[in-house]
């Protein structure tokens, strides 16, 4: 079962989520809480455990509020808080959209922080009553961030406020800092400042593990057969751990045998197994398997440490997980001393005729392009889609564009043909946007006076100059932050307009000075 499943399978015990076990002395004394964790690590049970404590503690109209990116996310958090809950007694209630009189009266309210934010000045919802507030995923919530922080004033010093990060910087550091004095931090790792000479990367630099995920449950178990036939058939000796509950290694061994993989079943407790004469494929749950030279972990490792020790014995290590796991299953393969990597798909052949060229291309912007400002922009659609359905979906978009290109020396419609004297209507045509955007622009460097003395990175310089400017993600470059200051590489087509939108305007406090650089031309 996923860590964050809300309904337990019949006759089986819920798994107590790694973070609500850890932090449960702090829910109990009603203390701050901040975390490094995403979905996967059970941080809707731990929101409605907190929230269902202070209610019982407080008066009788409290509110908890939990404040959301999307209303998608709202949705899927407020599902899985809701058996929580409902078992106390109290209602969750999803708030998506304009008009939250009817629903301000339930005692746990999930959206997000603009639309709660509407509630508590229209006087729908009461934030005076409010005793917890939950801020999920600090780095996703950053667009809104103006809402976030009225709702965290309004909301007074007696609520209890906890807040998490998919991956932690200068900006959540310093919310802690200001809005969650003495939190209880957890991981204790993921908040360790790297030794002398060592990197926050560095610390994960170890074994990689290869990553495939899958939105459903049926396309995860369709990819691990894939795999394990890959295996097999080389000869490997693969071992698979799946979650705790008997009925999910029963699954798992029917899905392998369906399609055709051979399997040798641990035994469960009522000692019932599949065994297959000369089978190469052991399956079992964490902790009941010995490691073999391929280890596979199906779903979302409860912990770090059985992740570890299979990493350590195998020759390989594997892990089919959720589309919405994949961040969780990175922070924590960091706290287990490894890496994650993506699991090579198989080819269409009949999809080869260029593939590798376009393979070139996106490996080359990997290496050359700076990726915080894409990874900004793409935060949305990552966390409400994951990142192998986005990847394909921009990669299609990028082919296309290919496609209807006009080979080179070819006028474009409404363009004149190289040489030749352009038409009146060509001269008067504006120029054309998707033909600028295919190629790669021309770079100006603007000189920014915020640095890292400031605590700024990557994501408050592009926030500042699409929120101040006219410039699109795509129209910056490298972002070189410097002790005082920062050199940003600017689509030349809108850098005197980027400086003039930035100069005076306010990044991480700071009035800044913003000029193209001097060296520029």
């Amino acid at each position: 079962m996923n860590q964050d499943q809300s309904e337990p399978a019949a006759g089986t015990a819920p798994p107590l989520p790694e973070a609500l076990d850890a932090l449960a002395g702090a829910i109990e004394r009603g203390r701050h809480i901040a975390l490094v964790a995403a979905e996967g690590a059970g941080l809707a049970r731990l929101y409605a455990a907190a929230a269902v404590r202070d209610l019982a503690a407080g008066e009788a109209d409290g509110r908890a509020f939990v404040l959301t990116a999307t209303a998608d996310r709202a949705r899927r958090c407020a599902a899985r808080m809701h058996a929580v809950a409902r078992a106390a007694g109290h209602e969750v209630v999803v708030v998506a959209g304009a008009g939250a009189g009817a629903t301000g009266r339930a005692p746990i309210l999930v959206g997000p922080p603009a639309v709660l934010l509407e509630g508590v000045r229209r006087g729908d919802i009461p934030a005076a009553a409010l005793c917890t507030l939950v801020l999920d995923d600090v780095r996703a919530l950053e667009p809104a961030r103006a809402a976030v922080e009225a709702v965290v004033q309004a909301s007074g010093d007696g609520a209890r406020r906890i807040a998490t990060t998919h991956a932690r910087n200068a900006g959540f550091d310093e919310l802690i800092e200001r809005w969650l004095p003495r939190a209880r931090r957890w991981p204790n790792e993921l908040f360790a400042e790297p030794r002398a000479g060592e990197s926050g990367a560095g610390r994960a630099a170890g074994t990689p593990v290869a990553v495939a995920s899958r939105a459903t449950r049926e396309g995860r178990l369709a990819r691990l057969a894939e795999l394990l036939h890959d295996l097999t058939q080389a000869g490997a000796v693969a071992a698979v751990s799946v979650e705790t509950a008997p009925e999910a290694v029963a699954d798992v061994i029917a899905a392998l045998s369906v399609a055709g993989v051979r399997v040798d079943a641990v035994e469960t407790d009522d000692g019932a197994a599949e065994t297959g004469d000369g089978a190469t494929v052991r399956v079992g749950a964490w902790g009941e398997i010995d490691a073999a030279a391929h280890a596979v972990a199906f779903e979302l490792p409860p912990a770090p440490e059985p992740l570890a020790r299979a990493a350590a014995a195998a020759e390989r290590c594997y892990a089919i997980v959720d589309t919405l796991h994949e961040r969780q299953l990175e922070l924590t393969a960091s706290r287990a001393g490894l890496r994650v990597a993506p699991l090579a798909e198989p080819a269409d052949p009949e999809l080869m005729d260029d593939v590798a060229a376009f393979r070139a291309r996106v490996s080359a912007a990997l290496e050359e392009q700076d990726l915080a400002s894409g990874a900004l922009l793409l935060a949305p659609l990552l966390e409400e889609h994951g990142s192998a359905r986005v990847a394909a979906a921009l990669a299609g978009l990028l082919r296309a564009a290919d496609r209807t290109a006009p080979p080179a020396g070819e006028a474009a419609p409404g363009q004149a043909a190289r040489g030749d004297a352009p038409t009146r209507d060509a001269a008067s045509a504006p120029t054309d946007a998707s033909a600028r955007r295919a190629t790669r622009p021309t770079w100006t460097k603007v000189f920014v006076g915020v640095g890292k003395r400031d605590g700024a990175g990557p994501g408050d310089l592009v926030g500042a100059i699409t929120g101040e400017t006219s410039a699109a993600g795509g129209q910056i470059g490298r972002i070189d932050i410097r002790q005082n200051f920062t050199l940003v590489d600017i689509d030349s087509l809108v850098a005197e307009a980027v400086v003039r939108g930035l100069d005076g305007s306010r990044i991480k406090g700071r009035q800044v000075v913003a000029r193209l650089d001097r060296g520029a031309r």
